[in-house]
């Protein structure tokens, strides 16, 4: 039979939740010990230890001669914390990481808003609608905002930096969710939290490579994200480091569903023998445009993705692909923002995990 909780964590929980559901006022005295005593029918003992839980957690701290007060992370948390992720229900990967982000956040006592990217505003316009999204939660007050960079628009470095303005100016801490907004290689002054794209680049260009690959190209749509382009400076010094060639030209920034591109592309005098894609449904299109033009895949050409989503296992033949850690990066991603919250002295801070390759078919 499982052990009950003792007694001091169950009534330090019920605090916590009490504290972020701001039910104590941001600049008064926390409760006294004796009037918790009192409230919770317990011993003083217990209250202390329950007490020190919560400042541990960084919710409480204690002032000489003065009793307990809430923290600068307590008085300008509601309890909630943001999301606010452009790619939420467009891209698998967003999808499955924003919604394991919300259950992890939950069971640690957190309520988490998301933004609905299908409304009309946030596929009109993705800069208005991320800002938008910032000043709502800035007038919630909440804990802090887990950020996808905008993309995929003009000035997408400008876009984000005014969501992060929004929300600096309340003292909203930001952590950055798989990529930076800077141009690459640059860097920003908040944390993030990713997986490292120039070595998960560099590891799927070399395990096709050895596969006998003399001749790699590398598909996205224009306007990529940094993310994209750290993959893509792994691919080239995969590339390089075997002896291979590589020249600009070798990134292709075009649709993967133009056949007539691709078909004057493998028919032409120096085809291809392989291709690593942006990600997954990039690779999916690809591959069935290769197999209208008659290309077998991968007996003529192999075809590579990232993150791993639903599509990479259920095409045919099925893709070959680097697993982004969905489970990991959401648990970092909320500890890293709780941290802030706690700590907002930090220095910034960048995670990236490591990527898991997946060989498959193609």
């Amino acid at each position: 039979m499982d052990r009950p909780e003792a007694k001091y964590i169950l009534i330090a929980e019920e605090l916590k939740r009490d504290i972020l559901a701001g039910k104590y006022e941001s600049q008064g005295r926390f409760p006294s010990e004796g009037s918790l005593v009192r409230r919770f029918g317990a011993s003083r003992p217990t209250i202390e230890r329950a007490l020190r839980e919560l400042k541990r957690e960084g919710l409480l701290e204690s002032r000489s001669g003065s009793g307990s007060y809430l923290t600068f992370a307590a008085r300008n948390a509601t309890g909630a914390i943001g999301i606010i992720a452009p790619d939420y229900r467009k891209i698998d990967f967003f999808t499955r990481l924003c919604d394991a982000i919300a259950a992890d956040a939950r069971a640690q006592g957190y309520d988490v808003l998301l933004g609905d990217v299908s409304e009309p505003e946030a596929t009109a316009d993705r800069g208005k609608w991320a800002v938008s999204l910032a000043k709502a939660y800035a007038k919630r007050r909440i804990a802090g905002v887990l950020l996808e960079p905008v993309d995929l628009i003009p000035d997408s470095y400008g876009a984000t930096q005014n969501v992060i303005d929004v929300l600096t100016a309340r003292e909203i801490p930001v952590v950055l969710l798989d990529r930076d907004y800077l141009p690459f290689p640059a860097r920003s002054n908040y944390d993030l939290v990713g997986i490292d794209n120039l070595q998960a680049g560099y590891r799927i260009a070399s395990h096709i490579i050895k596969g006998g690959a003399r001749d790699l190209r590398f598909v996205t749509h224009p306007d990529y994200a940094n993310a994209i382009r750290g993959r893509i400076q792994g691919v080239a010094q995969a590339a390089i480091d075997s002896g291979l060639r590589w020249k600009s030209e070798y990134v292709i920034e075009n649709d993967p569903t133009d056949k007539a591109f691709f078909a004057r592309l493998m028919h032409g005098k120096k085809a291809p023998d392989a291709f690593v894609c942006r990600n997954d449904p990039t690779a999916a299109r690809l591959v069935q445009t290769l197999s209208r033009l008659g290309i077998a895949i991968p007996g003529d050409v192999r075809v590579a993705g990232f993150d791993d989503g639903e599509i990479a296992r259920l095409m045919n033949p099925p893709l070959t692909t680097m697993r982004q850690p969905v489970g990991t990066l959401a648990a970092i991603s909320v500890a890293s923002l709780i941290q802030r919250i706690r700590n907002p002295n930090l220095a910034p801070r960048a995670i990236l995990l490591d990527a898991d390759l997946i060989v498959r078919s193609t």
